[in-house]
């Protein structure tokens, strides 16, 4: 008897399953994206637990009639294509007509559709593959599908899901692109019934951006523009790098033929391009690009999309003229734009007799080499200024908002929290080593006083000789592992310490990301209270700060807590105890940093606070901060032994 088989539909549908849909995000998009090229002007999605439990995806596009709607369900039966040719001139989103029968074999899936001119809508049920009813039913023009318990029948699939808020972050970025690519379509998305983005319809693209971004939008003063040349259209928005708007979100969108694309080989181009203008014009120490968003349009026929089965990739067939125009394009914009500023920094310094206003940008080309060499100065003013002068023109910056009353919100109850595991941390290695790394470390301890010999090496690694050997701390890890044990400390019950803002820091959320995050702010309130912030949030989008930990010593008018945010983004989908994610952003960030000189005085009182924690050997992340170099070691370097 033969050894090779013909697969069942039903194996070969989880099999195809298993590489359209990874998690529940990617049902959402194969929805989503259905909906879109049906003709859709209005796209409704309701989400539970994630996608776990509910996904149902509610459109008004064309519908399908009864008989599409059962060959639908049918493997590579698609209304997309018809020929290989209509492969390589693909403008459709989804194409390969294999994700409604993976979907349905791995979950409980509904769909009701109709067709404008029908009067009566198509009900079709499948139960993990197999076909449980067809059937007329009632329903409006469009498509709804429901999609419940998902990998269900497969124990295991499911069982590889990540948390509820890690699976929704999946979708609502998803989600988030899809309304920046269509503005002429309204789109809503719930999760567990709470409406998480309700985006309008409009006709103006960049009126949409304002309803995701809010009107900070407009004080960024973005670049716009528009090129063009055989095959290709790039246009999109640039930040300028005088810009004092600070996201909460790092915003790099690229869309390519209306898909959400990570490329390395364009954003090689966007980089290379833009890095060069960074640097000239000292932004390159924030170490990300501005914002942008770009869309490229380009010839089907060079571009390959069918080198994924979710369609998250695509292959160029000339990768160097894409890059070469992209490249081309943004140095030209900067170029023009850095000129202007040129040329306003010269007309403001040489045609006025008062103290000239200034932006970021002008201010430093006037400090400038080339602005020095190439402009003329009037006799009236000097040709380097004077001290007091150089101060005058500087602009200072935006004065913080003023006292006044904020509406009170009422304390709520602390929950009784369970006792804190520090999940992040190697334990098991630190259980087992203990021994060891309390010989190893014995006698830094011991010999640790007031006058230890100890130095500072570029500013970042604190050095201490011992009798046989080198120690060398990273002190920025150090003052983490510090200030994390303090603030887990403060969060079960070790009184804070506080210090009162002269003016209250008013923080304006984005839409899209807006609902998630007040939601974790308003759960995990009394958390924030404990390390020391007091916090009050409004039935908008505005989160007031009125009291900081005394150890913000950095606060840069508030920078840190946009920047705290950020992190809790990231730190709270990777754990599901809210005390963890909040003690790493709060150590991240109060911490001092790398190139920070410190005092001889500073430096034993850092390695002080370091050994009286629970755990000196490694950083909140898991990384080590202390390591040791024997003498015996240097000895074999230099061959001595």
């Amino acid at each position: 008897m033969g050894k090779i088989k013909i697969l069942s539909e039903e194996v070969s549908n989880r099999i195809a399953a298993g590489e359209v849909i990874e998690r529940p995000f990617s049902v959402v998009k194969e929805l989503v994206e259905n909906s879109l090229d049906a003709g859709s002007t209005s796209i409704i999605v309701h989400i539970i637990n994630g996608g776990r439990d509910l996904i149902q995806v509610t459109d008004n596009g064309s519908g399908m009639s009864e008989e599409d709607a059962q060959l639908a369900f049918e493997r590579h039966a698609t209304s997309k294509i018809r020929s290989v040719d209509d492969i390589i001139h693909i403008n459709s989103l989804g194409f390969r007509g294999e994700a409604l029968p993976s979907i349905a074999s791995v979950s409980f899936f509904s769909l009701l559709t109709r067709q404008e001119h029908d009067e009566i809508a198509t009900e079709i049920i499948y139960n993990s593959g197999k076909l449980q009813m067809i059937q007329k039913s009632s329903g409006n023009k469009g498509t709804t599908i429901t999609v419940k318990n998902l990998f269900s029948s497969i124990p295991a699939r499911r069982k590889f899901l990540k948390t509820e808020q890690v699976e929704f972050k999946h979708i609502l970025n998803y989600f988030h692109y899809q309304t920046v690519l269509y503005p002429q379509v309204s789109f809503k998305l719930f999760h567990n019934q709470k409406d998480k983005l309700n985006y309008p319809a409009v006709n103006e693209p960049y009126q949409r951006l304002l309803d995701i971004f809010g009107s900070g939008l407009d004080s960024m003063k973005l670049l716009k523009f528009d090129r063009k040349q055989a095959g290709l259209r790039f246009y999109g928005y640039l930040e300028t790098f005088d810009c004092t708007e600070n996201l909460i979100d790092d915003v790099h969108y690229l869309f390519i033929n209306g898909r959400y694309i990570y490329d390395k080989i364009i954003f090689s181009a966007i980089k290379t391009s833009i890095e060069p203008f960074m640097r000239k014009f000292r932004q390159f120490q924030s170490g990300k690009l501005p914002f942008y968003i770009f869309f490229i349009e380009i010839d089907p026929e060079m571009i390959d999309v069918n080198v994924h089965p979710a369609k998250m990739e695509i292959r160029f067939r000339d990768s160097s003229t894409v890059f070469s125009f992209v490249r081309t394009v943004l140095s030209e914009l900067l170029t023009d734009y850095e000129n202007q500023k040129f040329e306003s920094a010269r007309l403001k310094v040489s045609q006025t007799s008062s103290f000239p206003v200034l932006d970021n940008i002008e201010k430093k080309i006037i400090k400038s080499d080339a602005f020095q060499s190439l402009t003329s100065y009037p006799k009236t003013i000097d040709r380097k200024l004077p001290e007091n002068r150089q101060e005058s023109i500087i602009i200072p910056k935006e004065t913080e908002l003023s006292t006044r009353d904020f509406p009170t919100t009422e304390k709520k109850e602390s929950p009784v929290l369970p006792p804190f595991e520090r999940k992040s941390i190697p334990e098991q290695l630190i259980q087992k080593n203990e021994r060891f790394e309390y010989e190893l470390y014995k006698p830094l301890f011991e010999t640790l006083n007031d006058m230890t010999s100890i130095w500072q090496v570029r500013n970042l690694y604190l050095f201490m000789q011992v009798e046989d050997g080198i120690f060398i701390i990273d002190q920025h890890a150090a003052h983490e592992r510090i200030i994390y044990e303090k603030m887990i400390k403060r969060m079960n019950d070790e009184k804070s310490i506080k210090q009162k803002l002269l003016f209250p820091l008013v923080i304006d959320i984005p839409n899209y990301i807006s609902s998630e995050i007040m939601q974790m702010i308003d759960e995990n309130i009394h958390l924030f209270e404990k390390i020391g912030f007091n916090i009050k949030t409004f039935s908008g989008n505005s989160v007031v700060i009125d009291e900081i930990p005394a150890e913000l010593s950095d606060w840069d008018g508030g920078t840190i807590m946009i920047e705290m945010i950020k992190q809790l983004q990231d730190e709270y989908v990777k754990t599901e105890d809210f005390r963890d994610a909040i003690a790493k952003s709060m150590a991240c960030k109060a911490a001092i940093k790398s190139g920070k000189r410190l005092n001889r005085r500073e430096m034993i009182v850092l390695l002080q606070d370091l050994f009286k924690c629970e755990n000196p050997y490694f950083c909140p992340h898991g990384r080590p901060l202390i390591i040791k170099m024997d003498f015996n070691e240097l000895e074999k370097r230099f061959k001595r032994i």
